[in-house]
This record gives structure tokens, C-alpha cells and sequence, in this order.
């Protein structure tokens, strides 16, 4: 990296323009002076940009010049070309026109996408170039006077990729007839020069999962652990999603605001890194979704899926019903009255009973009565038993609404795709496993949480001659959260009331604001009482809107030039009060009389943020929306410009690009954080409210960098392919742990109140994480249905994010969020595929990797921060997602239509086997002591406070068992004329196997954390009633693990158990 920091603008505009000069000068020799052993071509001018470009270039522009380099950004895409986020997302046609006999080129030949304006004629050697294609399968005509026209049908076009499709034409004194022609996909991609896995609709109709997720999990190089994804060692969050060409990541999350229905996919296509310049926004890999446009003529489908054949917590087949519900209605076509007018429509209503597909071990206590610990007095009885059945959670439910739908106007020369998504989630937040035990007698209170997301994206294509076309896209997203209580609502005031709750029927309050205790039963184990008040509230909402434009233009029949760039700008908001009753009490006194009065609007803002722990920004303390002043909203920007070369000869097709980012989080820092030392330094922080001065922070920076990338391929044969790439990526980490309000923000800096608690990291100071990545691979054609592709990659990974304690003068001042990790992964992907013969179908993904690096996430040095021991040493290890070996073998046979008879026609099987070798994880102590434990969670107490984590051996030395798991559809077509019906069986974990995800980091298994029969459990464990209710609730179903410590909230211990789901399809 070569750091410009505090150089003028001019610097900025200069390196920026010579690199961008570089990329689009470079050009190719095949004269025979300057011939080379690679492919003929020689690479003289390749060398400048090599030269100017190999490394990432960070150039951070003073503040005063802020305002000029954004304007000049701006400006600049506007006046030149301006795509993507909306990235090209459309696909190439090219191919070669001959006489069948003679093998000599036909000039002016008329090539023809059926149902499409899109076509073009043949030059003086007979190719020709189709550009601008829509994700989809064609049938493509070629006429010639004096020949028979000849139709291929069943060519597949991807994004972004180049697909060629030769024909050979007959003279009509030989055939008069038209010839008519289905075409096999290609097994091999001859055009691209990186890794990029598709996946169509017919591919995913016949798996026995739904969820694009896990369908992107089955690829090489993919690792899925506790419900996250890594992609070729990168951490979780660095795959940036894209439906239709827009970019639908949330950069608070880092994850995918908009998941299309998988009736709706036209294709799924994931690149594992290695991309090209025009893509960006992610360290690890690219997801981009095609969604299916309406045909030329009228098609739908209603699908319904369900287990619900069983009462909750009955057993049948050897597993219990989820209570799952699963229908969709898709409808596309073309417009009665404007045929070039294609639309298409799906609907979706998800839901589930019992939403967390777990093992629960079923147990029953009855006549439980509070112990000594209990205010009501040791002997009273509970207001029932508490009673768990196999694999069943009340009030657990999860539903979700999904609607989306495309339109396709095609205008030739111009034409237009507009796409929408509507989502609404819905779910209950304390039913889940472990908090349902807790909320045992008050899951009728559980907070309601509802998220809903909208998305829109309307895209033009105007192709101005057969060799050059642009694009321009304009799209909004908005995702809206609520957690709230589901008998008060917005009214949050009221949730702590006694008088409100009252009205309701909920008594026994010991105060105004106070909610009755909660019962303790055997050695002080908490359970809420069934009238116990919510007292948290919570609302956040991210908005974005973003333009770009893309320009598209074949130079001549080997050189495409590409050149864009793209601008979204968000707008995010949050509140959420974690302590309600806190709040009323001190706004209003014990009685709800005494309001309390303040002496300035700033000490109300601060006093109740502090009270009710308020986290607000983009609303005002009260949750008012506020655009300005001290709680305006963040409004992050990214913008990106980028220049990229495509040359494809016969034997030769090289990429040549370079990619501007720039990140503009819209944050302010410490002018000085130093001064944050001295309690009485008035300037930073306020001694009095005990909160930092607003006024003294100062705007950061946005960053800019400029990445090159270079790719190429060679196809040695029409059967052999070997490719090669280079190139940097960057990305910014998950923004929701930069944007915090400012109370939140004091208790972790105060000079008065902070200690050795773990408090909120200070975000201030990160930057972006970066990623350089090589990839060699081969694609071999090894017989006309059977390939197999094979690459190597390596990963050079900077700047990743973890907690440091912030102490440069030698005083520990805060903890913070720096950007200090690094790490580097390697491996191996090889995937096998058997196109369809003699009905079987195969493909096989298997991946080795050694993913290795000095944190796994953000907070990975937590422990070593609250043991005081200082900064951390950096410690190079494997990662905890490492998964060396990992994989996937799907075989899928079936009879056609005509094929078997009536009894086998249409019968079909698709026999999933995933497996991989288990993460690296670290042994530790047993716990000493109980620390901050009670005795139900000190079997974890390493995992709930770090300060009591001391390893024994290597950090992520040990590895968990292997995990192999067999996923199972069946199926069978009835084909009724127009109509075809459809009865199929879903069967996941076929086998009910025990898979075993996690374990205790004090045993290594997942049968025990080892308290019972550690000595210091001897106290309680002579107490049988202490015993079979640990036992229960911790070792046969995991309370205490799966919720503890801030890493393992929500994951398991064990896979889930098998499912079984019925479906009818009908399809027209």
C-alpha cells in the first residue's frame, strides 16, 4: 500500500487517472517481432499497468477537500458512465456461421434471439456478437438465402458471461426443410477467467432443501457454521449480494436485506472471489440473483409443502412435526394486450410452528416450590408443572409474507426491467430454546418482533448499434424492524405501568413500575412470573437509494470495453431502551407523581438515555425521527468507479481492470482521544453528565482506494481450460458496530464510570478490510457428458477488524474496534459434474482448506482484554470456521416424459450426502470457581465470562467430530395435458442422525460440560432434585450453552433432527 494521506486533491484526480489511462490503453501485439509463448500475444503494454497497478493504492484526502473530491465523483460518473451497484448484469451471445459442406464463412447471415429483439448479421469471417441478453434460455434462429434456416434452442445465457454457439447451415439443395436443433449446456465455461458457479431453476426444483442460503452452501469453497457462511476462508458478512444487477447487502449487517422466492430465480450464480473490476463490495464472494422475467406465453404454478401431521411433541416416523406450511403461487406471461410486455408475479406464506428446527430431549417437573431465595416465601407452589415435549416449543412460531414481481418492456431499441420485493417477518422473541424456560409461565408476554423490507429497481438497456449498448439503473431499498410488546404496542411508557397492566388483567406489581418477582426454585434457578411486565423496546430502520450506469461497447470482434461505476447513499436510524422500568421511575418517581424536572433540553437527553439505557440516533431520546442536530441519522455513501478490458481470441481471453472505492461512513472521532485520561478535562468530555462533548468531535475521512485486477484463460483445447487470476478487493465491516447513540457511547470512554466491565467497543477508528486473492485452476472436458473442474487459490487477508484496548500513551483509556487482524487462507476446490445420461445426474463439490489468522471475528480477542493481560499477541492459528475438509455429493435420477411407462414416467429421486471434517476449536480449564455463574450456567462459565476461559492447549487445536448428513427428495410427475401435477417427499437428515455441530470446550464433547462431577459441584449435587434437573435442562438439552456468552447465543450443539414434508405442485 502506498498511503497519499494529506495530499492535495490534484494528487488524488492525477493517480487516479493514470491508472485508469493504464487500464484502457493496454493492448495486445501478434506481430512477429514481438510474438511471445504465451498464446502467440505478446504483453508490452500490460507492463505499465502492471507496474502502476499491483498495489492497492489508499489515497485519504485531507478534510477541507472532502467536500471537492465528492462533488468531483459525483460529477465525473455523472458526465461519463455510472453503473453499479446495479453491476452489468446481462450476458453475451457470440459465436460463428459456416457452410456445412465447405466450412467457408456466410457474410451477412441474420442471427435471431426467438421472442427477443435482440439479433445481429455476420461479418466477412462469419462471426457474429450479441450483446445485452438477459439471464435465460433461448432457442436462436440463423437464416442465410439459399440455405435452410437452422434453429438451436435450449441455450443458456448467464450474467455477465459469454456464451458461444456456432451453426453450420445446409444449402436447400441438400435440405430444404428448417432445421431444428436442441442444444446441450456447455459442462465447461470456455469464457471466464475465474471461478463462477451457476445454478438455474431446474437445478434447484428437484433439491430437498429451500433457501438460496443453503443452496450457495453446497458450492466448493463455501463453509456454512452457525447459520453463517465463509467463503474461502474469509470471515462471516464479506459476501455482497445482488438481485437483477442492484446490490441488496445491508452494510449495517453485512447481510442480505432481499431473499428471492426460489420459484422466482431464473439464476443463482456465486462467484468465489477472483471477480472482475466491475464487481466490488465484498472480500470473499459474489451472489447475483436473476430473477425470472414472464415468457412469450402464459405459465403458473401453486406449490404447497407441509409436515403438519402431527400434534406438537408427537412422534411419527421417528420425528416430530416443525408444524410447517409452505405455499407459493407463481404467475407470468405477457401482457393480452401488449405483447412486448412480459410480466411475471410470486407469492409466498411461510409458516412454522415450532421455528427452530431443534432437538429437545422431552422432561416433566411437577410440585416445584420456591426456595429460600424466593421473596414469596420458601413452600409456595409454582403455578404449575413445567413440562417440555420432544422437540416442541410454545408460542415458538415464525411467519413470513414474501411478494415479488418483474416487468420486461422490451422498446427496441431500448428496453426496461422493473423488479419489486415486499417481505414481512414475524415471530414471537422469548419462545426460542433456552429463553422459553425462563419465560416458562409468561410466553403469552413474549415481545413480538417484525421485520419488513421493501425493494424496488428499475433498470434501462439502450442498445445504440450491434456493438455497443449502456445501462442505466436507479433502485431504493427500506428495512424497517419493531420488537415490541404485543398488548401495548408503540406505547412503550406503558409496559412497566401497574395501572395499564391492570386493565389488561396482569397483577401482582410490588410497585408503580416494579412487576411482580419472579419465582426461584431449587438452589436459586429463576423463572418470570406469568404476569411480568416487558421492559424493553427496540425500533431501527435502514434506508438506501442508488443510481448507476453501465457502458458496454465491442471494440472490435475481440476487444470489449467496459467502464462504470455506481453511487448508493443510506440512511440509518435506531432506538432501543433496554431498562423501562428504570426510565418511568426516574422520569416520574417510585409513585408515577414526581416528574422530574432538568435545568437545559441536553441534561433531559442525557439523563433518561442514561437511565433507560436509550441507544438513539436518527431519533431524538422520546423515539421521535430527527434529520439534523445532534441525533441526526448517519448517512453513510459508497460509491465505486471501475475500467475493465476483455479480449477473446481463440485461444486467448484476458481481463484487464481497476476498480475506485470509495467509503464514506459519515461518522465523527475524538479530535483527541487522549484527553479522554483526565476525568476534569472539560474540552472532550463532560465531567458533570458524564458524557462525551459532542461539539469537540470532528469529521473522519472517507476512504478511497484503487484496486487492479487481472485474470485470463487459455483454452488449450475445445475440452481443456486452464485460467489464472489476481486481485484486491476491500470491503468495510458490519457499520452497526461504528454507529452507537451517544450515551452508549459515553459509558464505554467515561474517565468516571468505565472499568473492567466489557463494555460497547468504540468503532471510531475502523477502516476498510482488504484481500488480495490468486486462483489457478483447470476445467477439463473429459467425455461429451462428464467434467471436472480443479483450482487452487490463496488469500492474503489485512486490516480485519478486531478489539484492542485503546491505551497509545500507556493508560487504558477504552476498548475499541482496530483494525489489526490478519491472516491467510489456501485451498483446494474440485467439483465433478455428469450431465444427465441414462437418467442419472451427478455432481460432486469437495473443498481443502487451511484457513489461518490472528482473530475469527471482531471480538475474538475478548478474553485476553478482560484478563487485563495487556494488548494481545497476535497469535497465528487456525480459524474457529476452519473446516478442512468439506463437501458435497448430489446424484438425481429420474424418467422423462414418454420414459418407463406409465408407472415410471416421471418418477424421480435426489439423494443429497454433505459432509465435512469439523472447526477448530480450543480446549479450556474447568472452571475454579463460580465466578460470575450461578450453579446452572457455571458448566460454561468460560463461555460466559472470558475472564474465566484459560486454555490448555493451542489456541484452536482441538477439532470437532466429522458431520455427514443425507437429505432425501422423491418424487413423481403426472403429466395431464397442459397441466402437470406433481407429489413429491422432502426428507431431511434421512438417517435422524445426532450431528454434533459444537462442543464443550471444557470436555471436547457434547454429552457433558463436566460440572457434576467436577469437586465444587458437590455442594449442590447432594441435592437429586438439583441433579436431574440439570441434567435435564443442561445435558440433555443445552440450556446453559446456547445461552451463553455473546458468541454462542443461539447456536447448538446438535443438528437438527430429521424432517419430513409432503408437497402436491401443479404446474400450467
Amino acid at each position: 500500500m502506498y498511503p497519499l494521506a494529506k495530499q492535495p486533491a490534484s494528487v488524488v484526480c492525477f493517480a487516479l487517472e493514470r491508472v485508469v489511462m493504464c487500464g484502457v490503453l493496454v493492448g495486445l501485439r501478434n506481430d512477429a517481432a514481438s510474438r511471445s509463448i504465451l498464446g502467440c500475444y505478446s504483453f508490452w503494454p500490460i507492463l505499465l499497468f502492471v507496474e502502476t497497478s499491483v498495489q492497492s493504492i489508499q489515497l485519504i484526502s485531507i478534510k477541507e477537500e472532502v467536500d471537492m473530491l465528492r462533488n468531483l465523483l459525483i460529477t465525473t460518473t455523472l458526465l461519463l458512465v455510472f453503473p453499479v451497484l446495479l453491476f452489468a448484469q446481462d450476458g453475451k451471445l457470440r459465436g460463428k456461421v459456416t457452410d456445412r459442406e465447405s466450412g467457408d464463412p456466410l457474410i451477412g447471415a441474420n442471427v435471431v434471439i426467438d421472442g427477443t429483439s435482440l439479433g445481429a448479421s455476420t461479418d466477412i469471417s462469419g462471426e457474429y456478437v450479441i450483446l445485452a441478453v438477459p439471464p435465460g434460455t433461448y432457442a436462436v434462429k440463423v437464416s442465410y438465402i439459399g440455405y435452410s434456416p437452422v434453429t438451436i434452442s435450449n441455450i443458456r445465457v448467464g450474467a455477465n458471461l459469454t456464451v458461444r454457439q456456432d451453426f453450420a447451415l445446409s444449402t436447400t439443395a441438400i435440405a430444404v426443410e428448417a432445421v431444428e436443433i436442441v442444444a446441450d449446456r456447455p459442462l465447461i465455461q470456455r469464457n471466464t477467467t475465474n471461478t463462477v458457479r451457476v445454478t438455474t431453476q431446474e437445478n434447484i426444483k428437484n433439491l430437498p432443501f429451500r433457501g438460496l442460503q443453503n443452496i450457495i452452501a453446497l458450492e466448493a469453497g463455501v463453509v456454512q457454521q452457525n447459520g453463517n457462511l465463509y467463503v474461502r476462508g474469509g470471515r462471516s458478512g464479506e459476501v455482497a449480494y445482488f438481485v437483477d444487477g442492484a446490490g441488496v447487502t445491508n452494510p449495517i449487517f453485512n447481510s442480505e436485506n432481499v431473499s428471492v422466492i426460489q420459484e422466482a430465480v431464473e439464476e443463482l450464480q456465486l462467484q468465489a472471489g477472483g471477480y472482475t473490476a466491475e464487481l466490488g463490495g465484498s472480500n470473499a464472494g459474489i451472489a447475483r440473483t436473476t430473477m425470472r422475467s414472464g415468457g412469450s406465453s402464459f405459465t403458473g404454478s401453486i406449490d404447497y409443502q407441509t409436515d403438519d401431521f402431527a400434534k406438537p411433541g408427537e412422534e411419527f416416523l421417528g420425528t416430530t412435526s416443525r408444524g410447517y406450511r409452505n405455499a407459493v403461487v407463481t404467475v407470468g406471461g405477457p401482457l393480452p394486450f401488449a405483447k412486448n410486455v412480459k410480466l411475471f408475479f410470486a407469492g409466498q406464506h411461510n409458516y412454522v410452528r415450532n421455528r427452530q428446527a431443534i432437538l429437545i430431549e422431552p422432561f416433566k417437573f411437577e410440585n416445584l416450590l420456591s426456595d429460600v431465595n424466593d421473596a414469596r416465601g420458601a413452600g409456595q407452589p409454582l403455578p404449575g408443572p413445567i413440562e417440555f415435549k420432544r422437540n416442541y416449543l410454545y408460542n415458538n412460531y415464525g411467519m413470513t409474507n414474501t411478494f415479488q414481481g418483474t416487468v420486461l418492456w422490451d422498446l427496441a431499441p431500448f428496453k426496461l426491467k422493473a423488479t419489486a420485493s415486499y417481505d414481512f417477518f414475524e415471530r414471537p422473541s422469548g419462545g426460542q430454546w433456552p429463553t422459553a424456560l425462563r419465560f416458562y409461565f409468561n410466553q403469552g408476554r413474549n415481545l413480538m418482533q417484525e421485520t419488513g423490507t421493501y425493494f424496488g429497481n428499475v433498470r434501462l438497456t439502450h442498445v445504440i448499434n450491434p456493438t455497443t449498448f449502456y445501462e442505466i439503473g436507479v433502485w431504493g431499498q427500506l428495512r424497517s424492524f419493531r420488537s415490541y410488546d404485543p398488548d401495548f404496542g408503540d406505547d412503550w411508557k406503558l409496559y412497566a405501568d401497574s395501572t395499564a397492566n391492570a386493565d389488561k388483567g396482569f397483577t401482582g406489581f410490588r410497585a408503580k413500575y416494579r412487576g411482580p418477582n419472579n419465582y426461584s426454585i431449587i438452589n436459586a434457578f429463576t423463572i418470570q412470573h406469568e404476569n411480568s411486565p416487558n421492559n424493553s423496546y427496540s425500533k431501527n430502520e435502514q434506508m438506501s437509494l442508488g443510481f448507476s450506469a453501465d457502458l458496454t461497447s465491442q471494440l472490435d470482434k475481440n476487444w470489449e470495453l467496459k467502464a462504470g461505476g455506481r453511487l448508493e447513499s443510506w440512511t440509518v436510524r435506531n432506538w432501543a431502551i433496554s431498562d423501562i422500568s428504570s426510565y418511568m421511575r426516574f422520569a416520574f418517581g417510585e409513585d408515577g407523581k414526581s416528574v422530574r424536572t432538568f435545568t437545559d433540553a441536553q441534561e433531559r437527553r442525557i439523563r433518561l438515555a442514561q437511565r433507560g439505557v436509550i441507544n438513539h440516533y436518527g431519533f431524538d431520546v422520546d423515539g421521535n425521527k430527527v434529520d439534523s442536530g445532534v441525533d441526526a441519522p448517519p448517512q453513510p455513501m459508497f460509491a465505486s468507479a471501475y475500467v475493465q478490458n476483455r479480449f477473446e481470441y481463440d485461444d486467448l481471453i484476458l481481463n484487464l481492470g481497476v476498480r475506485f472505492e470509495y467509503f464514506d461512513t459519515d461518522h465523527k472521532s475524538f479530535s483527541d482521544p487522549n484527553s479522554l485520561k483526565n476525568a476534569n478535562f472539560s474540552a472532550d468530555f463532560d465531567p458533570n453528565l458524564d458524557v462525551i462533548n459532542e461539539q469537540a468531535l470532528v469529521g473522519v475521512d472517507p476512504f478511497q482506494l484503487v484496486l487492479p485486477r487481472v485474470s485470463f484463460s487459455f483454452p488449450v483445447t475445445d475440452k481443456t481450460v486452464f485460467y489464472a487470476q489476481y486481485g484486491k478487493y476491500a470491503q468495510m465491516p458490519s457499520l452497526n458496530q461504528l454507529y452507537v447513540g451517544t450515551a452508549t457511547l459515553s459509558r464505554s470512554v467515561s474517565p468516571i464510570t468505565r472499568g473492567n466491565a466489557f463494555l460497547t467497543p468504540v468503532g471510531f477508528f475502523m477502516k476498510p478490510e482488504r484481500t488480495t486473492q490468486y486462483e489457478m485452476g483447470i476445467r477439463q472436458l473429459l467425455s461429451d457428458n462428464f467434467a471436472f473442474t480443479v483450482s487452487g487459490f490463496y488469500k492474503d487477508l489485512k486490516d480485519q477488524l478486531n478489539v484492542r484496548l485503546y491505551a497509545p500513551e500507556g493508560t487504558r483509556l477504552f476498548i475499541s474496534y482496530l483494525n489489526e487482524d490478519f491472516g491467510t487462507t489456501k485451498g483446494v476446490e474440485l467439483t465433478l459434474e455428469l450431465r444427465r445420461t441414462n437418467r442419472l445426474a451427478a455432481k460432486v463439490n469437495y473443498t481443502l482448506s487451511d484457513a489461518q489468522g490472528t482473530g475469527s471475528d471482531p471480538r475474538s480477542a475478548q478474553g485476553a482484554i478482560e484478563q487485563n493481560i495487556g494488548r494481545p499477541i497476535s497469535i497465528i492459528a487456525p480459524l474457529a470456521f476452519n473446516q478442512a475438509h468439506r463437501g458435497s455429493i448430489m446424484l438425481d435420477y429420474r424418467f422423462a416424459k414418454g420414459d418407463g411407462g406409465p408407472i415410471l414416467e416421471g418418477l424421480g429421486a435426489n439423494v443429497l450426502l454433505t459432509f465435512n471434517s469439523g472447526h477448530n476449536y480450543t480446549r479450556v480449564k474447568e472452571p475454579t470457581e463460580l465466578g460470575q455463574s450461578n450453579p446452572w450456567d457455571v458448566g460454561v462459565e468460560n463461555m460466559n465470562d472470558p475472564r474465566s476461559s484459560f486454555p490448555v492447549e493451542p489456541l484452536n487445536n482441538s477439532t470437532t467430530p466429522w458431520i455427514f448428513n443425507v437429505d432425501l427428495n422423491l418424487s413423481k410427475m403426472f403429466y395431464l395435458g397442459d397441466v402437470n401435477l406433481e407429489f413429491y417427499v422432502n426428507v431431511l437428515n434421512l438417517f435422524n442422525s445426532k450431528q454434533i455441530l459444537n462442543v464443550y470446550p471444557t470436555t471436547g464433547t457434547a454429552q457433558d460440560d463436566g460440572w457434576l462431577t467436577s469437586p465444587l459441584a458437590a455442594p449442590f449435587a447432594a441435592d437429586p432434585q438439583y441433579v436431574a434437573f440439570y441434567k435435564a435442562i443442561n445435558q440433555d438439552n443445552r440450556w446453559a450453552y446456547m445461552g451463553a456468552g455473546r458468541g454462542q447465543v443461539g447456536t447448538d450443539i446438535y443438528g437438527a433432527p430429521r424432517q419430513i414434508r409432503v408437497g402436491l405442485k401443479l404446474e400450467m
